[in-house]
């Protein structure tokens, strides 16, 4: 190499090609490897490949089902997270599985008593029924976030029928107010 910076070779005097001075700065292009001629295509198309179709369809593996598992984030306030750790070591239980445990031992109407909501004031006359308004947490009182791994089709029936059925606000609401009863702590106010 002749040069000392790339600033030289814009200098008059420079070679015709720039591209011929740079020649040398980074190493070779790797080349692409070349197709196998015909005649061994032939060959390699065939050898008969052994598939057993049949045994793979029989296998739960193989069933069409919901795979994808995204983490949903909850907030937990910090009672209901410590009881939930606290549980979830002894029982050697991931907290996706103590949340359907609580889901099979809380009944709704116990659920539902937590979330009665409060009616707005001030509101102009005739206006037809009030929107619940929720609580404001006081400062300090930060939740502690914990991921879930349920499927697409669990986070919709939970947003879209359990929330709803039992009046809570948010997916957090229910699943702090669900744990809480489970496990016997302080339920956290959301109304």
């Amino acid at each position: 190499m002749t040069r000392k910076n790339l600033g030289s070779m814009f200098e008059p005097g420079a070679s015709e090609d720039p591209a011929d001075s740079l020649k040398g700065f980074l190493p070779p292009k790797p080349t692409k490897r070349k197709a196998p001629p015909l005649a061994d295509r032939a060959v390699q198309e065939e050898v008969p490949r052994e598939v057993e179709v049949e045994a793979a369809a029989d296998t739960p593996s193989s069933r069409k089902r919901n795979v994808k598992q995204p983490h949903s984030s909850v907030y937990l306030p910090a009672n209901v997270y410590k009881a939930l750790r606290k549980e979830s070591l002894a029982a050697s239980q991931s907290y996706t599985e103590l949340l359907f445990r609580a889901l099979s031992r809380v009944s709704k109407e116990n659920l539902a008593s937590c979330f009665g909501g409060v009616v707005a004031s001030g509101l102009p006359e005739g206006m037809p029924g009030a929107a619940p308004l929720r609580k404001r947490r006081g400062g300090g009182e930060g939740g502690t976030q914990i991921q879930l791994r349920l499927t697409s089709d669990q986070v919709a029936w939970i947003d879209d029928v359990y929330c709803a059925e039992v009046g809570a606000p948010t997916r957090s609401a229910l699943i702090s107010s669900l744990f809480a009863l489970d496990l016997k702590v302080d339920v956290p106010q959301y109304s």
